[in-house]
C-alpha cells in the first residue's frame, strides 16, 4: 500500500511496480495462451534477486511504446521455448512445424502478451500505449532493474523462466501515476456543482474545460473467433458479426456506447448520422 504526503498518495517505487506489471504480464500470457490453444494455464511468479538469475537462458526484449528499447525481457531455457512454440502450433492444427514456425509462434506470443499489457497501462495512465514487437536474443540491462521468476504449467509441458523489468521502465510507470493521483486530489476539493442550467463539471462549466480530444469508434458489429480460426482467414473468408444489415452502428467512446447512428457517404468519405442518443 502505498503512503501519504500530505492527504495525497505517493506513487509505487520501482519494486511495487514490478510485482504490479509482473502481475499484469502474468494474467496477459494466460489469456493469450488460452485463446491460442483452448486451455488455460497456471502460471505463478514470485520476485527474484537480480543476482539469483540463472545463466544461459533464452530472452526476449518485448518494446512499449513508453520507452526506446525494451521495456523488460522475458527469459526461459531454448528447450523450453521450442516446446512451447510447438505445442501452440499443435493445438491450432500443425503437426509438423519447423523451427522457423516455432521461432515465429513464440515471437506472436510475447508480442500479443505485450500489446495487453501496454493496454492495461494504457487505461490505467490515460494515455496512447502501444505494444511492440519481441525481439529474440536481446540481453537484458541489469543494472538497477527488477527480476520476478515465474513458472508455467500447461499439463504435461511445464516451464521456469524469468523476467527483468527495466529500472528506466519502471520510473516511467512510477511517475505517470503521479498527475491521476493529483486529479483525483483535486476531484475531491473540488466544489460541487450548482443547480443552474449550465452543465458543470468538477466544479467548472463544460465551457472552461480545455480542449479534449477523444477517440471516437463507430462499430458495424462483433464477433469472437478462436486463433486457430483466425489463422484460417483467407482472401474471400465471411466473418459473420453480430448486428444484421439495417441494425445502426455503435458510436463508442472510451468502451461505453453513447449513440447510435446510421452509416452514410459524405464526399467519398463513411461517415455516421447521429440516430439516438444513449442514456
Amino acid at each position: 500500500m502505498n503512503t501519504r504526503t500530505g492527504g495525497r498518495p505517493t506513487p509505487p517505487d520501482s519494486a511495487q511496480m514490478a510485482t504490479q506489471m509482473m502481475a499484469s504480464w502474468v494474467d496477459a500470457l494466460i489469456t493469450v495462451l488460452e485463446s491460442m490453444t483452448g486451455n488455460r494455464p497456471r502460471v505463478e511468479s514470485q520476485a527474484l534477486p537480480a543476482n539469483e538469475v540463472k545463466e544461459g537462458l533464452a530472452w526476449r526484449g518485448q518494446s512499449l511504446s513508453i520507452q526506446e528499447g525494451p521495456s523488460f525481457w522475458i527469459g526461459a531455457p531454448a528447450d523450453s521455448w521450442s516446446d512451447l512454440g510447438r505445442s501452440i502450433l499443435a493445438a491450432l492444427g500443425v503437426a509438423e512445424a519447423t523451427d522457423k514456425d516455432i521461432g515465429s509462434t513464440c515471437r506472436d506470443l510475447m508480442a500479443q502478451t505485450s500489446s495487453i499489457v501496454a493496454g492495461q497501462l494504457a487505461s490505467q495512465f490515460s494515455q496512447e500505449i502501444a505494444g511492440g514487437d519481441s525481439i529474440p536474443d536481446s540481453q537484458p540491462n541489469f543494472e538497477g532493474a527488477f527480476a520476478s521468476s515465474w513458472s508455467l504449467d500447461a499439463g504435461p509441458m511445464s516451464i521456469e523462466g524469468t523476467a527483468v523489468w527495466s529500472e528506466t521502465f519502471l520510473r516511467r510507470c512510477s511517475g505517470l501515476m503521479v498527475p491521476q493521483t493529483d486529479a483525483a486530489a483535486a476531484s475531491e476539493e473540488a466544489t460541487p456543482a450548482s443547480s443552474g442550467e449550465t452543465a458543470q463539471f468538477g466544479g467548472r462549466t463544460v465551457d472552461s474545460l480545455p480542449r479534449l480530444d477523444l477517440k471516437v469508434k463507430f462499430i458495424l458489429g462483433r464477433t469472437v473467433l478462436p486463433l486457430r480460426d483466425v489463422f484460417k482467414l483467407n482472401v474471400g473468408s465471411v466473418i459473420e458479426l453480430d448486428h444484421s444489415a439495417v441494425e445502426p452502428a455503435d458510436v463508442v467512446i472510451h468502451d461505453r456506447v453513447l449513440a447510435h447512428g446510421q452509416v452514410v457517404v459524405v464526399n467519398g468519405n463513411y461517415g455516421l448520422k447521429i440516430l439516438s442518443h444513449q442514456p
